[in-house]
C-alpha cells in the first residue's frame, strides 16, 4: 500500500508538469511568432511609405526632363536667354531626383539603378544631340526629327522606371494589407489557445486536484465523528498524517490557481507584444546635437504599453525631428494605434515632408484603415544651428517654450486626427539659447488631486518655473515627482513628458524678434 501511494502522487506531479511545461511553450511560442509578424508588418508599412515617395519622385523626374526640352524649344523659337529658365530648373531637379532615388532604401532592395543608368544615358544623349547644340550660337539649330527622337527614348526609359516603382508598390500595399491581416489572427488564435488552455488545466485540476481532495476531506470528516471508521485506500502513513496533507493539498491548490491566473493576464499583455511595443513607443533619444539637451519619460496607466509615442533623433546633420502622439485611450489596442502614427510620421519627414503635410499625410492613411483610433499629435522640425522650428499641432495640448521666466504656448494649427479629411499648417519659431522646448500629453495636465480638481496648465508652468530648465533630466523627475503628489488614486491615463534645452547663458527676453507674428499664448 505505501508503494502505490507514492506511485500516485509521483504520476500527479509528472502530468502537473507537463500541462506546465506545455501551457509555458504555448505562451513563449505566441509571443515569439507575434512579434516575429509585427516586426515584418511595421517594416512593410515604412517600405511601402518609402515606395510612395520613390514614386512620386520619379513623377518629378519626368516633370524636370519635361521642362528641359520645354525650355529649348521655347529658345529655339525666340532666342532669347529668358527660356532657358526652365532647362536649368529642369537640370537641377533631375539631379537631385536621381541622387534621391538611388539613396531610397525601398528602391535600393529592387535595385532600379541599372534602369537610372538608362534614362542618364539617353538623356545625355539628348542633351549633346539637342540642348547643346541649341545653345551653341555658332552652330546651326538641331534639327527637329532627332530632338523629337532623343527625348522619346528618354519618356520609354522613364516610363519603364515608373512601371518598375508601381510594380512594387502594389506588391508591397497588398503584403501589408496581408501582413496586417495575419498578425491579428495570430493574436487572436493566441488568445483563444489561452482560453482553451485555461479551461484544461482547469478540468485537470478538478480530477487530478480536488475529487482526491473531496474524498480526503470527506474521509476525515467522516473520522471526527467516528473514530472506528476505516479510511478507504488508505494505509496506516497516510492515517498519521492526514491533517498535514489536507493542509498541504490546500496550499497547493491555491499556488497553482494563483500560478494560473497570472499566467492568463501575462498571455495578455505578451499576446499584443507589451515588452517589445513599450520599447518602440519611448525610443532611446541618444546623445543630442551640440549645443542641445534633452530627456523624456512614459509612464503607463496601466500594464507596461501606453496610448502615448513621442520620437526624436537628427532627420540630416542640419535639422532634428521631435514627434509626439497620443490616441484615445491606453492599453495594448492604444499601443499599437500609437506605434504605427509614430512610424508615419517619421517616413512622412524623412520624406522631406513639413510637419503640417506629414500629418496630411498620415490623416489620409488613416482614412483607409475602418480601425483607426482618434489621436493628437505634435510635429516639429528643428535647424540645430539656429534654433529655427517649424512645427505642427494636431489638437495636441500646446507644448510650452519657456526660459524659466516666461512661457509661450504653441497651439494647436489644426484639430486633432480622425479618419476624416482635413488639413494642417505649419507654423514658425525659434527656440533661442536659454529656452526650452517642453512636451506633454493629457495626462500630465488632466490628473485628479483632492475634489476632482485637475492638476492644470498653471501648475504645470509654476513647476517648471520652480525646476532648473537647464537640466532636463530633473526637470523631467519635477514634473512626474509634482502629478504624483498631486494626484489622489490611481493613474487614469497615460503621462508622456519631454524636455529640449537650447544651451547657452544668455536668457532671451520676452519680445525676442523670434516671437514676431508667431500665434502664440503668453501664460
Amino acid at each position: 500500500m505505501p508503494r502505490t501511494g507514492t506511485r500516485n502522487r509521483s504520476s500527479l506531479r509528472t502530468s502537473l508538469g507537463i500541462v506546465g511545461c506545455t501551457f509555458a511553450s504555448l505562451v513563449v511560442f505566441a509571443v515569439v511568432l507575434s512579434g516575429l509578424m509585427l516586426v515584418s508588418w511595421d517594416r512593410a508599412v515604412v517600405d511601402r511609405g518609402d515606395l510612395r515617395i520613390a514614386s512620386d519622385e520619379v513623377s518629378d523626374l519626368r516633370l524636370a526632363y519635361s521642362d528641359q526640352e520645354t525650355g529649348i524649344r521655347g529658345y529655339l523659337l525666340a532666342r532669347d536667354a529668358r527660356f532657358l529658365e526652365p532647362y536649368r530648373d529642369g537640370t537641377g531637379l533631375a539631379r537631385v531626383m536621381v541622387q534621391r532615388l538611388r539613396s531610397n532604401t525601398a528602391t535600393e532592395q529592387i535595385g532600379i539603378d541599372a534602369q537610372l543608368d538608362r534614362v542618364e544615358q539617353v538623356a545625355n544623349r539628348w542633351r549633346d544631340d539637342v540642348a547643346l547644340v541649341a545653345l551653341d550660337a555658332t552652330a546651326p539649330p538641331p534639327d527637329d526629327e532627332l530632338g523629337r527622337i532623343r527625348f522619346e527614348a528618354i519618356r520609354v526609359e522613364l516610363d519603364r522606371l515608373d512601371a518598375i516603382v508601381t510594380a512594387e508598390l502594389d506588391r508591397l500595399v497588398e503584403r501589408t494589407a496581408d501582413l496586417k491581416q495575419n498578425t491579428f489572427g495570430v493574436l487572436i488564435a493566441s488568445a483563444l489557445a489561452a482560453v482553451g488552455a485555461i479551461m484544461l488545466v482547469a478540468m485537470l485540476f478538478r480530477r487530478w486536484v480536488m475529487q482526491p481532495l473531496a474524498l480526503i476531506s470527506q474521509s476525515a470528516r467522516q473520522l471526527s465523528v467516528d473514530d472506528g471508521f476505516v479510511l478507504p485506500d488508505f494505509d496506516s502513513v497516510e492515517l498519521w498524517d492526514v491533517t498535514e496533507a489536507i493542509r498541504t493539498l490546500q496550499h497547493s491548490l491555491e499556488h497553482e490557481r494563483d500560478r494560473a491566473l497570472i499566467a492568463y493576464r501575462g498571455l495578455e499583455q505578451s499576446a499584443f507584444l507589451a515588452t517589445r511595443v513599450r520599447a518602440e513607443l519611448a525610443n532611446e533619444l541618444g546623445e543630442p546635437p551640440a549645443g542641445w539637451s534633452v530627456d523624456s519619460a512614459l509612464v503607463p496607466a496601466e500594464g507596461l504599453v501606453a496610448g502615448d509615442s513621442y520620437d526624436l533623433g537628427l532627420l540630416d546633420q542640419r535639422r532634428l525631428y521631435v514627434i509626439m502622439v497620443d490616441v484615445t485611450g491606453h492599453g495594448a489596442v492604444a499601443a499599437l494605434d500609437a506605434l504605427k502614427a509614430k512610424s508615419h510620421l517619421r517616413a512622412a519627414l524623412r520624406g522631406r515632408l513639413s510637419p503640417g503635410a506629414a500629418l496630411d499625410w498620415l490623416s489620409r492613411e488613416n482614412q483607409r484603415d475602418d480601425h483607426a483610433d482618434l489621436l493628437t499629435a505634435f510635429v516639429a522640425l528643428i535647424d540645430v544651428e539656429t534654433g529655427a522650428c517649424q512645427y505642427a499641432n494636431a489638437g495636441h495640448p500646446a507644448p510650452l517654450l519657456t526660459n524659466g521666466v516666461d512661457d509661450f504656448a504653441l497651439g494647436t494649427t489644426g484639430p486633432l486626427l480622425g479618419a476624416f479629411e482635413t488639413a494642417w499648417r505649419t507654423d514658425s519659431v525659434t527656440i533661442d539659447p536659454g529656452w526650452t522646448l517642453v512636451l506633454y500629453t493629457d495626462g500630465i495636465t488632466e490628473a485628479l488631486g483632492a475634489d476632482r480638481e485637475r492638476f492644470g496648465d498653471d501648475r504645470l508652468v509654476e513647476c517648471l518655473h520652480s525646476s532648473d530648465i537647464t537640466e532636463t533630466h530633473a526637470l523631467i523627475n519635477d514634473v512626474l515627482d509634482a502629478v504624483d503628489v498631486f494626484r489622489v488614486g490611481s493613474r487614469t491615463d497615460d503621462l508622456t513628458v519631454l524636455a529640449l534645452h537650447h544651451i547657452a547663458t544668455p536668457v532671451v527676453p520676452p519680445n525676442h524678434p523670434s516671437f514676431a507674428g508667431l500665434d502664440t499664448v503668453k501664460l
